[in-house]
């Protein structure tokens, strides 16, 4: 790596090391590096490595003042580093260039507020051989120059025809393009007609379509309905078909039951005549066994007859008659008193 010109920060004094004096040929452009040091980075309470821009400044053997601003620098805490390209301005000459380092601080308005300023440095730029315009090696530049204008005039020419040529096709496509747009309208609306024509068609056949499954649909609602309110009838039928096997089951039973109760009540009727007869003979052989004594005494042989007959006497009443009477309904035997 080269060795750093270096610049005191303080003293603005630079030093350029013997191998660095050299900045290059007459005519170079952008070859030769220089690398830079600044010792020191704050100068009366300023810090050069903040919000200042920095360039290298030059003036060449011919007393021609150029500049190069410094697109960027690398700060620590000892000092500054930067590298300066040496363009053709410095180098357009041969013999003593002298360069200085400038930093400047501006305002947001671009106002200088802090400018610092190096010493002045030395280097030399050597002599170096260049043809010139009017001769390069044999060749006359400057008619080959003019034949190569003449060239591109007629290319221009050239050009300028290709483009109307160009400008005219494009007229031209521009024609088409709308005659073809036309056409392409035409179409469309033949197109549309012809979608007009088919949706007048398919609405027609719809409509025969609808009406003929309309009158389909009408005839098979009716069948429907015809089934229906026949269905509906035999259900009534089955309905009152089951009614009337219920009652005949239910008359059926009441049958059943009346020929029960006659049978039992038969029954009953035979056992209370049964019963009557049975009392009937009872009664004939208790009456048989009353035995009337005409002493009436109370010696009497049947104490019951006499006294009986004695209390009625003794009370003056009339001799009630007791008659028994069979009772059909139970069998028994009901006692009636007569006068």
């Amino acid at each position: 790596m080269a060795e750093p010109i270096v610049i005191n920060a303080e003293t603005r004094e630079i030093t350029v090391p013997e191998s660095e004096r050299s900045f290059g040929v007459a005519g170079e452009h952008n070859v030769a590096r220089k690398h830079f040091r600044i010792n020191g980075r704050i100068v009366d309470g300023n810090d050069l490595a903040v919000g200042f821009a920095w360039k290298v400044c030059t003036e060449n053997s011919a007393k021609q003042p150029n500049e190069y601003p410094i697109d960027s620098i690398i700060a620590d805490s000892d000092g500054i580093e930067f590298d300066w390209l040496v363009g053709k301005g410095a180098l357009t000459y041969k013999g003593s260039l002298k360069f200085a380092v400038c930093a400047k601080q501006v305002n947001g308005e671009g106002k200088v507020q802090h400018e610092w300023h190096s010493r002045i440095g030395t280097g030399t730029v050597y002599d170096g051989i260049e043809a010139s315009a009017e001769d390069i090696g044999g060749f006359d530049l400057r008619a080959y120059i003019q034949q190569t204008a003449d060239e591109v005039r007629r290319a221009v020419q050239d050009a300028a025809a290709s483009a109307k040529n160009a400008e005219t096709q494009a007229s031209d496509a521009n024609k088409a393009a709308k005659s073809a747009a036309d056409n392409a309208t035409a179409a469309k609306k033949s197109a549309d007609d012809a979608a007009a024509a088919a949706k007048t068609a398919g609405d027609a056949a719809t409509k025969v379509i609808k009406e003929g499954v309309a009158e389909k649909l009408t005839e098979m609602q009716n069948i429907q309905k015809d089934v229906s309110t026949k269905a509906q009838t035999a259900e009534t039928a089955a309905k009152n078909a089951d009614t009337a096997k219920t009652a005949a089951q239910n008359a059926q039973k009441a049958a059943e039951k009346s020929a029960g109760n006659a049978a039992n009540s038969e029954s009953a009727a035979k056992t209370s005549a049964e019963r009557a007869a049975a009392a009937r003979d009872t009664a004939q052989e208790l009456a048989g066994r009353v035995i009337v004594d005409d002493a009436l005494s109370d010696t009497s042989a049947s104490p019951v007859q006499n006294k009986v007959i004695f209390a009625a006497l003794a009370k003056k009443q009339n001799v009630q008659r007791v008659t028994f009477v069979i009772n059909d309904t139970d069998g028994g035997l009901d006692a009636v008193v007569a006068d």
